[in-house]
């Protein structure tokens, strides 16, 4: 740590520069941000970025029905004009468009470029897309800003789990991802209270949807101000064979002397996780190598494309419309009682970070797969006699029983999951198509909504009761438990693995830890000879 006394005898730009881990010239003293307290910056500067996702999805559920939002943009008006709805889902949702193309972006860039720079593009990109939107007065600007805004926040969730993921230990990699969830559900809670509070404002000053769009500016102005200061991945360094600046990066985190036994240990674990995916001769994650990069490839997009069509973004997307049109609540109760769900599920996110390290990504996916699928059977049941004014009173226990579930096992994990089970060599390109699956399917649920209601009604609940329990067959089929494990030893559960279904069986029986003990060679013709002697 670095004492009051030798911070006097620095100019503030060195001081900061220290601080935040940055090389300076005869820099005597160990950085202040190192070691766990390294690791912790970075999962919140990832939390702060991570706003914006549930920010942005939750904006325009409060907004569509303001008079003022309505007069502006009387193309989307469906609370006058009802065959409005197919063109209002379409604003919606291309926002959802827009993040699939930032995610799928990172799959040319995130390679190249590491972690850090693509997290500070991101940040300038999404800020020139608030710019725009809180200026749009014409439906085509508002949707080219939202479009704009997606593609910088569709970067951050391709980007931000790999950084915090790659940059920390085994036994606390879930609990920091997790914070980046917490951030989420807190963007979509702020969002929702803010609009409640502005809902009151003169009923022709625009200052009621302007101020909630120009107000998301604060969090891209944040990273701007911190991601330029924090380390890159460690394990993309030593994948781009920048060997000296890996090493150097892991004895900040691991809070050692660069030529420490420690430091060496790690960084020979991971030059041999590397050097055996390298085995397979190719960077195609649609390979058919021995680290098996197709299989990790399709279960990375299938976890996030199931997620997303748990059927809760009907909910955070069209809450308000549902509660005034379909169980006839009054506007303001609408917002109090959407205001109270994304509480509600902001505080479910946060006991996420506490229960993720605890019970695993498994065994959370299936759980919160389960329960969706409650869930929405019990809406279906209660809507179909939503005209009962009790019935319409009892939906809201399943509302609060959904916002439960999502965020506890469906919303985070499947990025941080994509994330873990793929190779370092082709991690990028998995998070990118597998972040871009989860925004496509947010887009498909955003804009069939408001037609599926108009048409089938409470019927469209049960099309996620059928979604849901088909996501409890796979994630239970095909996904092996990471708790606990390094990004090496998952690397290990694959390359030891004959076929789609034994990563499960793998992931239950290998001890966590072997990575630090044998070469990747020996521990993947080791544990594929144990698992074979108990099949």
């Amino acid at each position: 740590m670095i004492s009051s006394s030798s911070t006097e005898n620095n100019s503030p730009p060195t001081f900061i520069l220290r601080v935040f881990c940055f090389d300076t010239s005869n820099m005597a003293e160990k950085p202040f941000l190192r070691g766990r307290r390294l690791q912790l910056s970075l999962a919140v500067t990832a939390a702060v970025a991570w706003i914006l996702q549930g920010y942005d999805q939750a904006l325009m559920n409060g907004l569509l029905t303001l008079p003022t939002f309505e007069q502006t943009f009387p193309e989307i008006d469906t609370t006058h004009y009802k065959g409005r709805a197919t063109l209002q889902g379409t604003a919606v949702a291309l926002y959802e468009v827009g993040a699939a193309l930032g995610a799928l972006s990172c799959f040319f860039i995130g390679d190249k470029y590491g972690r850090k720079r693509p997290t500070i593009g991101a940040a300038i990109v999404v800020l020139v897309g608030v710019v725009i939107q809180a200026s749009s007065y014409q439906l085509p600007q508002l949707i080219v800003a939202r479009i704009v805004t997606g593609l910088g926040v569709g970067a951050f969730t391709a980007t931000l789990p790999s950084w915090v993921g790659e940059s920390s230990e085994a036994n606390h990699r879930g609990f920091l991802i997790a914070f980046e969830g917490s951030g989420a559900i807190f963007g979509v809670m702020l969002a929702g209270w803010l609009e409640l509070g502005l809902f009151f404002a003169p009923k022709d000053d625009s200052v009621s949807w302007r101020f909630p769009i120009a107000f998301q500016a604060i969090f891209p102005i944040a990273v701007l101000c911190v991601a330029p200061f924090l380390a890159e991945s460690p394990r993309w360094l030593l994948s781009k064979d920048r060997i000296e600046e890996g090493k150097a990066v892991l004895a900040l985190l691991e809070d050692e002397d660069e030529g420490s036994e420690v430091v060496e240990a790690r960084a020979r674990v991971i030059m041999n996780s590397i050097y055996a995916d390298k085995q397979g001769h190719s960077k195609n994650p649609f390979a058919l190598t021995p680290n098996r990069h197709l299989n990790r490839t399709l279960l990375a997009i299938g976890v996030n494309m199931l997620a997303q069509m748990s059927g809760v973004n009907v909910i955070s997307f069209y809450s308000n419309k549902i509660f005034q049109e379909d169980l006839h609540f009054s506007a303001t109760l609408s917002r109090v009682i959407t205001g109270c769900l994304q509480t509600w599920q902001f505080l479910m996110a946060t006991a996420s970070i506490f229960l993720i390290d605890r019970f695993g990504r498994r065994r959370l996916l299936i759980i919160g797969a389960c329960c969706m699928a409650v869930a929405n059977a019990g809406l279906a049941g209660l809507q179909s006699h939503a005209d009962i004014k009790a019935v319409a009173g009892c939906a809201l226990i399943f509302y609060f029983f959904a916002l439960a579930a999502f965020p506890i096992g469906l919303f985070l994990i499947p990025f941080m999951f994509a994330s873990e089970i793929a190779p370092i060599c082709i991690r990028a390109q998995v998070t990118a198509m597998s972040s871009a699956t989860n925004w496509l399917f947010n887009f498909l649920v955003a804009e069939v909504t408001p037609t599926a209601f108009a048409n089938i009604g409470w019927k469209y609940y049960l099309v996620y009761v059928c979604t849901n329990s088909i996501s409890v067959v796979v994630f239970y089929l095909f996904a092996p438990e990471t708790k606990g494990r390094t990004l090496e030893d998952i690397d290990a559960i694959f390359l030891g693995a004959s076929n789609s279904l034994q990563p499960v069986k793998m992931a239950k029986y290998m001890q966590p830890g072997i990575a630090e003990e044998l070469d990747m060679n020996e521990k993947t013709a080791l544990e594929a000879e144990r698992l074979e002697s108990v099949a």
